[in-house]
């Protein structure tokens, strides 16, 4: 039988999105596993202590998960606000090729300004972190939900 190649990349979302629930399902499991097994007693506590260091991998591993996760979040959303800059400058830039001549003197250093403030915002977005969102939610208490 062959697998759809839908159904692997479902499953993998699946799993990704509940990936800690998983984890600590199957470190349950085994848990209950060992305690109804019949085991001796030693070889009970035994497997109890590396169910217990087991936990401590899981929670481990979900907290790195999140992290990964909120990572990639970052980065598509700095992507995203970039390209839409990008879109704003192109826009810009045919305003102004378009004016060439008949915009005042003015108009012109009003263009530059708002090109150089709209730079200087791309460059900042290039330099967002959790670190650099750490920071402005301790300096701001508005913003403590910053405080990942």
């Amino acid at each position: 039988m062959k697998r759809s190649p839908v159904a692997l990349p479902a499953i993998r979302a699946a799993l990704t999105e509940h990936f800690e629930i998983f984890l600590t399902a199957a470190g349950v499991l085994l848990a209950i596993l060992v305690t109804v097994s019949e085991l001796s007693r030693r070889d009970q506590e035994v497997s109890l202590i590396f169910l217990i260091w087991l936990q401590g991998f899981i929670l481990w591993a979900a907290h790195r998960h999140g992290w990964f996760l909120r990572r990639a979040l970052l980065r598509k959303m700095q992507s995203i606000l970039q390209d839409r800059m990008k879109a704003q400058f192109m826009v810009m830039l045919s305003v102004s090729e378009l004016l060439d001549g008949a915009v005042t003197e003015t108009a012109r250093d009003r263009l530059e300004a708002e090109y150089a403030a709209a730079h200087a915002v791309w460059l900042e977005l290039e330099d967002v972190s959790f670190e650099s969102l750490r920071t402005w939610g301790v300096r701001d208490p508005s913003l403590a939900f910053l405080r990942l």
